[in-house]
């Protein structure tokens, strides 16, 4: 079972490693109204509807591997529509990319888990056991998976860095000073090459300069970082304004060209390679804590019609059923905040991280460098949750998950950003990779092991809840400055542990009452 692990971990690694070159770039390159930022919003509203009422049904009637391929199949439309960004087109791309983009991330879920399952058993009849719990094999299997995915991000990112910095010269001139600007367009490029000049700015050509805030003339940086608010500055400013956030024409073209090609050569070889697998086969009665979807649709299919048309339909409001109960579930409403701040969390990583500390501070060429920095850690970070973190307990990891973030944030928030200290950028990409990484790995293993039996449903279900949390995310990344977002998160972050704590005590009760019966 390993080596279909593999394979499906590497074809994921190419296909969400361009997505996630075109995704991070998506609050720079179409920031002019917040074009880009509202497009993945979008995304992220319609996909928990997909989630809900069209995901579970696929995983378990049409199987994972289908709902894989479709989400894969969203990506590539998404990010062909960036060839020509305009409301008219990566709307309505998002709109696509939304119904289907559950589909890859909760059929992988359920794929990896369904394959740990069957590796435990193989290895038990077989006496070949490694002394690991089928709970902690499964663990390993999805840490092995997402280290895999996300190691997608740092291929992803070096195309983008190649690419950004070395077109950076061609086609479209990166920097045009506007009449009246003395901005130094070495400044804009980096601010490494930062001269006196880049430091004296017109203030009719910025007019998102607050007339409340002095601006230190040793300082252009000051506007950076979590001072940054893009409300001031992305609806009415000129063309020239924005150029930090804008790479040539031709390194953008050339970009998306490799990005649309590479995820439909391995969406070819999953389709030849990867078997067919069903989140039903390995589910026994008594396997859930909760009424599981495989045990209504047996019972019921002895009095099913006979006609295929009733039948699916009777299938489909069964799945309903059985997700509506999964949502109401006392277990679930505890650790769906977590799961909600996790989609937060995110979306600060896409929009706020890329925007006010990369583009800003560094320059939109500079972007491949810090979100590979980002995602080489957050591989370290999968690995380390999935091998080390688990050993501690479900408890005491997100104990370890919270401390973790909560000094990822207060580092953001005090950071002044200045030409003389432009490398915590990457300081702070690593540590928000770290953060990803082992949020992750624990989440994705709670779902598995607290709703086991009904992994379609619990998968789909995360997945919902996390991308509610990327639409609140982004949905206020316009609209409010960074340090206000950040002093939400710290607040949303401390209440969700003390959620997952009540989780944690409900789960154990109700797996007691199970031994006891």
């Amino acid at each position: 079972m390993s080596h279909y692990l593999y394979i499906l971990g590497l074809t994921v690694m190419f296909i969400y490693g361009s997505y996630s070159g075109v995704i991070r770039l998506e609050s720079s390159i179409n920031i002019e109204g917040g074009l880009g930022t509202t497009s993945v919003m979008i995304v992220y509203i319609v996909s928990p509807f997909s989630c809900i009422f069209l995901v579970p049904f696929i995983i378990d009637f049409l199987g994972p591997k289908f709902a894989i391929i479709l989400g894969e199949l969203g990506f590539v439309v998404y990010i062909a529509s960036n060839f020509y960004p305009s409301w008219y087109t990566l709307i309505p791309a998002a709109v696509v990319h939304g119904i289907t983009e559950s589909g890859m991330w909760a059929g992988a879920s359920c794929y990896v888990t369904f394959l740990g399952k069957k590796q435990w058993e193989k290895e038990k009849r077989r006496n070949e056991g490694s002394g690991l719990s089928q709970e902690a094999l499964i663990y390993r299997y999805l840490g092995t998976y997402y280290t895999m995915l996300f190691c997608g991000v740092i291929i992803g990112s070096g195309i983008t860095a190649a690419v950004l910095l070395g077109l950076q010269d061609h086609g479209v001139p990166y920097s045009k000073p506007s009449n009246g600007s003395i901005i130094n367009a070495s400044f804009v490029v980096s601010s490494t090459q930062y001269s006196a000049s880049a430091a004296t700015i017109n203030a009719t050509t910025m007019p998102w300069i607050r007339s409340d805030v002095t601006l230190e003339t040793k300082n252009p940086l000051a506007l950076c970082g979590s001072e940054d608010c893009q409300a001031d500055y992305i609806y009415n400013s000129s063309e020239d304004d924005l150029e930090k956030f804008h790479p040539s024409k031709t390194s953008i073209y050339f970009l998306l060209s490799l990005f649309t090609i590479c995820p439909l050569l391995f969406i070819c070889l999953q389709v030849i390679f990867l078997p067919k697998a069903s989140v039903k086969d390995d589910q026994t009665p008594g396997d859930s804590l909760l009424s599981t979807t495989t045990s209504s649709i047996k019972d019921d299919s002895r009095t099913q019609s006979p006609t295929k048309t009733n039948r699916v339909f009777k299938k489909m409001k069964l799945e309903l059923k059985d997700t509506l109960r999964h949502l109401i579930s006392p277990l679930h409403m505890f650790v769906a905040p977590f799961i909600f701040y996790s989609g937060l969390y995110y979306a600060y990583g896409i929009t706020e991280y890329t925007r006010a500390f990369v583009s800003c501070c560094i320059g939109v060429e500079k972007l491949g460098l810090a979100t590979g920095v980002s995602g080489a850690f957050c591989i370290f970070g999968t690995f380390f949750g999935g091998h080390v973190l688990y050993r501690l307990g479900r408890t005491k990891y997100a104990i370890v998950v919270v401390c973790w973030h909560l000094g990822t944030f207060l580092c953001s928030n005090f950071w002044q950003p200045h030409p003389n200290n432009t490398w915590i950028v990457y300081l702070l990409g690593a540590f928000i990779g770290i953060g990803f990484g082992i949020i992750s790995n624990m989440l994705e293993g709670l779902t598995a092991h607290y709703f086991r039996g009904t992994e379609g449903i619990a998968f789909s279900v995360k997945n919902c809840v996390t991308n509610l949390g990327i639409v609140a995310g982004t949905a206020w990344s316009t609209s409010l400055c960074v340090y206000v977002k950040i002093y939400i998160l710290i607040g949303f972050l401390l209440a969700s542990l003390v959620c997952l704590f009540i989780a944690e005590k409900l789960f154990l009760k109700q797996k007691q009452k199970l031994i006891s019966i």
